[in-house]
């Protein structure tokens, strides 16, 4: 910047995986313009100097919080899973109730996820999702596997049972390689998949991509979600969207189980998916899609 500022220009295109999927391109737009930006709790450092027009595109701007973001080996202290919690806490309750205007539908917010395997073939993500779910009923009993396929092919099986529960503005991808931990804030980066949706949704897929980066068992980690949440908390919602995180990565896990190389890996992904599953039945005593 002309007073010598390093700065991060990002550029979104509709080139991008998650437009192709039905994400929106302009989300970071709406979110700057609409002001929603500017009403992100003090304890929640989203980084954000700038959001502009560029051809069919657009142009974000952000400060350097490099230094912040966790590195990829980095495992969280239990006090730092809770600051965590807590940022995200503060931004739920931020916009609580609140149906954001031009934000996604929770059914859009499902379908990025449960369709990623049909994206276009030039992304190799898209292929390796493919794979995951082709052996997910090798990894998985018969009626867990079931039930994601019926997901997969229907994201608004499970939306329409969690609109039943009250909603907020989530950042959409709470995950360790988004967030970063300076003194007095928590950094959340890539907001492009923000939606209106229960705290548990955030929460759920929080757990289920970052609980081996963090030094809590899973039962300690949802206590504290528990904790954390207060007033808010809705174990009805948690459990419905503990089914829903494993429909959105579930085929990560059949992979890592059939196909990592490491066999540390493998046990840990068998284990792990164990306690998903068990989780999944749980929710089915009262709720199925199919």
């Amino acid at each position: 910047m002309a007073d010598g500022t390093a700065v991060i220009v990002k550029h979104v295109t509709p080139d991008g995986l998650a437009a192709r999927m039905g994400g929106r391109i302009d989300l970071l737009h709406t979110l700057w313009t609409s002001g929603v930006f500017h009403r992100v709790p003090d304890v929640v450092d989203h980084a954000t100097l700038a959001v502009e027009k560029a051809g069919d595109g657009w142009i974000v701007v952000m400060r350097d919080v490099s230094d912040a973001v966790l590195a990829d080996d980095y495992v969280l202290t239990r006090d730092e899973n809770r600051r965590v919690l807590r940022a995200a806490d503060a931004l739920h309750r931020a916009f609580w109730g609140e149906r954001v205007e031009a934000l996604p539908t929770l059914a859009e917010y499902y379908g990025i996820f449960l369709r990623l395997h049909t994206a276009a073939s030039e992304f190799s993500i898209a292929k390796l999702i493919a794979r995951g779910w082709e052996l997910f009923p090798e990894v998985a009993p018969p009626d867990v596997a079931s039930v994601m396929s019926a997901l997969i092919a229907d994201p608004g099986l499970i939306s329409a049972e969690l609109e039943k529960h009250p909603s907020t503005l989530i950042h959409g991808d709470l995950r360790l390689h988004n967030i970063g931990l300076t003194s007095d804030r928590v950094v959340l980066l890539d907001w492009e998949i923000t939606a209106c949706a229960p705290p548990a949704v955030e929460f759920a897929w929080y757990l289920i991509i970052s609980a081996t980066r963090i030094d809590e068992t899973r039962e300690e980690i949802i206590d504290d979600f528990r904790l954390v949440s207060g007033d808010h908390f809705d174990p009805r919602a948690l459990e419905i969207a503990l089914v829903g995180a494993l429909a959105c990565l579930g085929w990560n896990k059949a992979l890592d189980i059939v196909e990592h190389p490491d066999p540390g890996i493998r046990a840990q992904e068998r284990a792990d998916l164990d306690w998903w599953i068990a989780r999944v039945r749980t929710a089915l005593e009262t709720w199925s899609p199919v």
